[in-house]
């Protein structure tokens, strides 16, 4: 079943459960409230009429004009008999002809509640469902009767009920027509977006779904939409990685392929037979070296428990990721200032989280002139690490891509070393920034929560 039917099935089950649980309160209270109303009116009604009996003269009962001045005010709409009957029981005035059984009833009625000021009962004359009012007043001298018809009142409700079928079905038809309209609105977001699905399902991430809605479907067609960008881009990466690996690898290959061949036809002589040996050996470590950090790097980004948390000084962490490049320090003549005066406890890896810290340090130390300044601020439950060093800094349209594996900068170096300490940042859930300083030189902001006690 399709969502458009289903749709259409809601929309039209919610709309007929309203209606058959308004008709079935409504069936019954409507017709207790017109008997109910019935009942006042005829009260009210007899009262008026009890007033001016007992006001004329009794033995010249006369409601003629009464009759045809409340019935001018349509105020005698359901009243069939006006029956005046003195204390006595005996019936001084009818409206109209009484028959044998309609008599009896009467004076049933009036036996039955002669006692007491005013009363009603359901009953039927010629088999038809009546009202019987009686009101004595607290006289009691006479006694108003009023019969009513509920015939009328029952064929009212019917009419009645029958407009509201009416409406009802008026109603049906126009949130049917909404309910087709709201539905192709969204069934259309939705193939669009079905369709856009289909198209990255085949690895075709150009297709964006166009949907400018503020509802559910527009939101994660927004979602999707930047999905396929993320994708796009990590395709993209993944392009760069190959291209450039392909050839971090191809030319230390090349290489020795060279040296080996001049070995093996004896070209060489002895001093430059150890050179070419030696150059192998250099390119064979460094080979290997690049496997190591792509192997690394692979099981950072993709082997479960591969980190070992544990509570550590963040302070001691960068202080042994220092002592790491402290040849590299003095074979470039650069200083490092670090000189922290708290400590902050945070969750880590403490080996990884070294390697992180060192392939930064590492990378400042390379591009310093003189120095490389490392600072730690903490407020609250976050800390901020600044490493920055004071060399030439970025090119701006590096900046968003010196994460990136082998990406080639500037001075056409290239490596893992960056792309490591961001996946160990990101598997301890810190955040690494980059940017240039304001005066001179590049700028590294690492970003995190401290570890508190639970």
């Amino acid at each position: 079943m399709s969502i458009k039917i289903k749709i259409y099935l809601s929309y039209m089950g919610l709309i007929l459960f309203i209606f058959v649980v308004f008709v079935a309160l409504f069936y019954a209270w409507f017709e207790k409230y017109l008997i109910d109303q019935m009942k006042e009116d005829n009260l009210r009604f007899a009262r008026l009429i009890e007033f001016v009996v007992t006001n004329q003269n009794r033995n010249t009962i006369d409601l003629k004009p009464f009759e045809s001045y409340f019935e001018s005010l349509e105020s005698k709409i359901l009243q069939d008999y006006i029956v005046i009957v003195s204390s006595d029981g005996v019936i001084e005035y009818s409206n109209k002809e009484l028959d044998v059984e309609t008599r009896l009833k009467i004076m049933k009625i009036f036996d039955e509640n002669k006692d007491v000021q005013y009363g009603f009962e359901m009953g039927s004359i010629k088999e038809k469902p009546c009202l019987f009012t009686i009101y004595g007043g607290k006289s009691k001298s006479v006694f108003v009767i009023i019969i009513a018809d509920l015939a009328r009142v029952l064929n009212f409700k019917k009419r009645f009920f029958l407009l509201i079928l009416q409406t009802a079905g008026l109603s049906c038809i126009f949130a049917a027509t909404v309910a087709i309209f709201i539905s192709r609105k969204m069934i259309e977001g939705l193939l669009r977006l079905k369709e856009a699905i289909k198209q990255a399902s085949q690895l075709r991430f150009n297709k964006k779904v166009e949907i400018t809605t503020n509802d559910e479907i527009g939101m994660i067609a927004t979602e999707f939409n930047r999905l396929i960008e993320k994708i796009e881009e990590y395709n993209q990466a993944q392009i760069r990685f190959l291209q450039n690996i392909s050839h971090e690898l191809k030319t230390p290959l090349t290489s020795v392929r060279g040296y080996a061949e001049m070995l093996k036809e004896g070209i060489l002589d002895k001093s430059k037979m150890e050179s070419a040996a030696d150059k192998i050996i250099w390119h064979v470590d460094r080979l290997k070296s690049l496997i190591n950090q792509i192997i690394d790097l692979t099981k950072i980004e993709s082997v479960e428990n591969y980190f070992s948390f544990e509570k550590g000084v963040l302070e001691e962490v960068i202080f042994e990721a220092i002592l790491e490049n402290e040849g590299y320090l003095l074979s470039k003549e650069v200083t490092i200032e670090f000189a922290p005066q708290t400590k902050t406890y945070i969750l880590c890896d403490k080996f990884r989280l070294k390697e992180a810290f060192s392939n930064i340090i590492s990378n400042c130390i390379r591009y310093a002139a003189n120095k490389v300044t490392i600072e730690i601020k903490s407020e609250k439950d976050e800390f901020e690490v600044t490493i920055e060093d004071d060399g030439e800094g970025f090119l701006q349209e590096e900046i968003d891509k010196i994460f990136e594996r082998f990406y080639k900068g500037k001075r056409g170096e290239s490596g893992l070393g960056l792309s490591i300490a961001k996946a160990i940042f990101d598997k301890h859930g810190f955040l690494i920034e980059a940017e240039n300083k304001i005066s001179k030189g590049a700028r590294f902001k690492i970003r995190g929560k401290t570890y508190k006690e639970q």
